[in-house]
């Protein structure tokens, strides 16, 4: 990582959050890597108490006694004492192993030790004179695809020894380690009994047989008992949005492995209301490891959804401005949509939903004009619903006003007294203003803005 400079600083370590992150660059490409191979070490130690010679007897630690691997990578260590050549367990005390092997786990974050204790027994030289039996083992026949198997001694199998004849009884039973299993049939436990005059060596071999790792298959089922229309809701169930009914999904893997099963969501759609109120238990996602905790997950999905009752509108003709919109409203319609008027797109169809919009513009709603605009309902706005075509004075000041013929015409509202009306128009629509100066009938006078609208009164 010293390739990778933040300034002039050397970058040495990165992290997302907690998880720290490891930078390559193979020169061509540069690769951001979660994981990037770290490896950590598990180390087997021994504590041994057997009293006596040390020569008497080997302690054994398979497949040896550290592993190097991955975070959440399997490990397994198996501990044996055997004694040696012309030595034996006094008075038959065999030493006990604990824990029980093999010991396993998996690897974590950082350096780790597992200990295995060997306790009790002390071992002797056999008498000249004595007679031994040995035993031995063989699982030379079973074949490992993949995981592995653990031996169980069902009787004392270390070297017997005495004076002759001497009886002995051996026997050994195989099972699966964690997260194994057989193929087929499992092989047959062994034993021998018998009786000698001599030292002889007893050997048995299991049978033919298969183990491989054990396959976990993780399920979660999904119960959809929301009732009502299918259009009126969205539920999101692996990953498919929109999803209307009950179904299953799994995910398989080997001990120790993790899984995961998406969120799921459940929401009503526009145009649907909720009669029962929508639920979605067991929702979240799921973490788990192959092997351990639960193999089933239940969701389920429940509520009652039905089609909103649209609002309606009446509405008039499509008007220049809201002065026109008011003063022709022409024919009436009526328009369907759900929510607030305002911001609510309008629908020709009762159901809110389909038919034609309304074209941008003002409408008559009564006594003020609505703007439909951008697809949606803007706010009302106040307008003008009748307008007087009357002769008036007109001039630059209220003295020209007052002294001007009465000889042109033009659209006002409110009133045909200069003193009460709040607008004078050229057109008849009440759309286009006479523009800014002074108004009069020869007794009042009022004055207008640009726009055409009343903002000073007075008398001649």
């Amino acid at each position: 990582m010293a390739n990778f400079k933040l300034g002039a600083n050397a970058i040495t370590a990165a992290y997302l959050g907690t998880q720290g992150i490891c930078i390559i660059n193979d020169g061509a490409d540069t690769v951001f890597d979660a994981a990037c191979g770290a490896q950590f070490t598990v180390t087997h130690t021994v504590n041994n108490s057997i009293g006596g010679s040390t020569n008497g007897y080997t302690i054994s630690t398979s497949p040896g006694t550290t592993f190097t691997g991955e975070p959440g990578d399997p490990y397994s260590f198996t501990t044996t004492v055997s004694l040696n050549g012309g030595y034996r367990w006094q008075g038959g005390t065999v030493p006990t192993i604990s824990p029980a092997q093999p010991i396993t786990g998996v690897v974590g974050s950082a350096n780790s030790t597992v200990t295995t204790t060997i306790s009790g027994g002390t071992v002797e030289l056999i008498p000249v004179g004595d007679v031994t039996v040995t035993y031995t083992i063989s699982t030379s026949a079973i074949t490992v695809q993949s995981g592995g198997f653990t031996l169980t001694n069902d009787f004392d199998v270390s070297p017997k020894s005495g004076p002759p004849p001497l009886s002995y009884t051996f026997g050994t039973s195989i099972a699966p380690q964690a997260g194994s299993e057989w193929v087929g049939s499992a092989p047959a436990a062994v034993s021998v009994s018998g009786s000698t005059s001599s030292s002889i060596p007893v050997a048995l071999a299991f049978a033919n047989a298969t183990i491989r790792e054990t396959t976990y298959t993780v399920t979660q089922t999904l119960t959809n008992d929301v009732q009502g229309p299918s259009a009126g809701y969205n539920l999101t169930w692996d990953g498919t949005a929109n999803y209307n009914s009950s179904g299953t999904r799994s995910e398989s893997g080997t001990l120790g492995q993790s899984y995961t099963f998406s969120a799921s969501s459940l929401s009503v759609n526009s145009g649907y209301e909720e009669t029962s109120a929508l639920s979605l238990s067991g929702g979240g996602v799921v973490n788990g490891t192959f092997g351990t905790g639960p193999t089933s997950y239940q969701t389920t999905a429940s509520g009652t959804v039905a089609l909103t009752t649209p609002n309606a509108v009446v509405l008039g003709s499509l008007g220049t401005c809201a002065n026109d919109a008011c003063i022709n409203p022409g024919v009436s319609s009526t328009w369907y949509y759900f929510g607030n008027l305002q911001g609510a797109t309008l629908w020709s169809n009762s159901d809110g939903l389909t038919g034609s919009n309304p074209s941008n513009g003002y409408y008559n709603r009564g006594s003020v004009a609505l703007l439909y605009s951008g697809g949606v309902s803007q706010a009302t706005v106040s307008c003008y619903s009748s307008v007087s075509y009357i002769a008036l004075g007109d001039g630059g000041n209220s003295v020209t006003a007052c002294n001007d013929t009465l000889s042109d015409f033009f659209y006002v509202t409110g009133s045909t007294n200069p003193q009460a009306m709040n607008g004078v128009w050229n057109t008849s629509d009440g759309c286009t203003g006479a523009g800014a100066q002074y108004y009069s009938d020869g007794n009042s006078w009022n004055q207008t803005n640009s726009g055409g609208l009343v903002i000073n009164v007075g008398t001649c």
